[in-house]
């Protein structure tokens, strides 16, 4: 990620935005030191989005749920967080016996 300042992004806007949209880089703008936006490609913003949306839901399933449902199960946060946190299996699944042939 590139940080740059207002002043920066004021004078050169152009050239950075082509190095997001041909480069794919992440533009940090800051003032005085702290972020006051980022400039991404839209690829990156709605990967950002829908990450940011799973992990919503999953604190508002947390709060609605945990304490009434899975307080009974004894499954804690940090277990709920490991199930998130597996990789994804990247062998296809085969549901029936015709697929291996």
């Amino acid at each position: 990620m590139i940080s740059i300042s207002v002043g920066v992004a004021k004078n050169k806007l152009p050239y950075y935005l082509h190095l997001v949209e041909e480069k794919g880089e992440s533009i940090q703008v800051t003032r005085h030191g702290k972020t006051v936006a980022v400039i991404n490609n839209q690829e990156t913003s709605n990967a950002l989005d829908k990450k940011q949306l799973f992990i919503t839901s999953l604190k508002n399933w947390r709060e609605k749920f945990y304490t009434e449902k899975l307080s009974e199960t004894q499954i804690t946060n940090e277990e709920i967080d490991s199930i998130f946190a597996r990789e994804k299996d990247t062998e296809p699944f085969l549901r029936h016996k015709e697929d291996f042939e």
